[in-house]
């Protein structure tokens, strides 16, 4: 009897043991690390269509996070060439104000850093390169991104042809210091403005002023209309002021044929010593040229 009962407890004491030590192999630990996924921050690289790049900087974890730059300069960068020779880099040739700054990024929060390649490799030669990028933060100095990148070369020849400015260097008419002649002297003009009022005021040395102009006929015959003609004294004076202006707007503008004169929207226009009634025209020599 002794036996039975101690044979029926081994047995109860074995099944006891035996469903503690039972787990269920198809359960999940959450806390396994191998399952959760690294958080950080991530930086990236991208060329645009443009030839130009940006840097991106981007606060994947949960918490804010702060970036601390030592200088201005928020981003450095380089060229590499296929020999692996540096030939291009951003900082050395700038200047950067040296002063701790920190910059916060939320979650989620990025920041997009633009490069002017275009602007910046004007002294690089043509041809592939690596392009290679980083934060300048002291958190992310580590964090080097690289591309390839073909570099065109920069474009002189759509700059060169673009002026440098809007001015240019015409030749006018003045009278001689014995009111004989007239010769020819330059002046500089800005062709961004009225280049018919500009001749006009460049050469005039009386006390007469162009009110208005027209410009008819396909370009080829041009109406002055001014005011103070009674300051034209002589017939001396009449002359090398007509010559003036006649020879000076013959010189630079090659469609023109016809110059009338007006004097405050009438014609004919009446001089002390003559009486205008016709048009200027191109192959006449109305002063002696020097």
């Amino acid at each position: 009897m002794k036996r039975l009962i101690l044979r029926i407890c081994s047995i109860v004491i074995i099944l006891i043991l035996a469903s503690c030590g039972t787990t269920n192999s198809n359960t999940t630990n959450g806390s396994d690390p191998q399952s959760q996924e690294v958080k950080s921050i991530t930086t990236k690289l991208e060329l645009k269509e443009n030839g130009n790049a940006t840097f991106t900087i981007k606060n994947e974890t949960d918490e804010a996070t702060t970036l601390t730059y030592p200088s201005g300069q928020e981003v450095e960068y380089q060229l590499i060439d296929k020999d692996k020779n540096n030939v291009f880099t951003y900082s050395g040739n700038k200047v950067f104000i040296l002063m701790l700054s920190e910059k916060v990024l939320q979650p989620n929060e990025e920041t997009v850093i633009p490069i002017e390649l275009k602007t910046e490799l004007t002294s690089v030669p043509a041809g592939s390169y690596t392009l290679v990028a980083w934060s300048t933060a002291e958190e992310l100095s580590e964090q080097k991104q690289q591309i390839a990148y073909e570099w065109v070369g920069h474009e002189t020849k759509i700059e060169s042809e673009v002026p440098s400015d809007t001015t240019e260097r015409l030749v006018v008419y003045k009278g001689d210091a014995n009111a004989e002649f007239i010769e020819p002297y330059e002046v500089t003009f800005d062709f961004s403005e009225d280049l018919f009022h500009q001749i006009f005021e460049g050469i005039m040395v009386l006390e007469v002023g162009l009110i208005d102009y027209r410009i008819e006929n396909n370009n080829t015959e041009l109406t002055l209309n001014m005011n103070g003609l009674d300051n034209v004294q002589g017939s001396a004076g009449e002359n090398i002021f007509i010559g003036t202006i006649v020879h000076s707007y013959f010189e630079n503008f090659p469609d023109l044929e016809k110059i009338y004169f007006e004097e405050e929207g009438k014609s004919p226009v009446e001089l002390a010593h003559i009486v205008v009634t016709e048009p200027f025209t191109r192959n006449q020599n109305y002063t002696n040229k020097k």
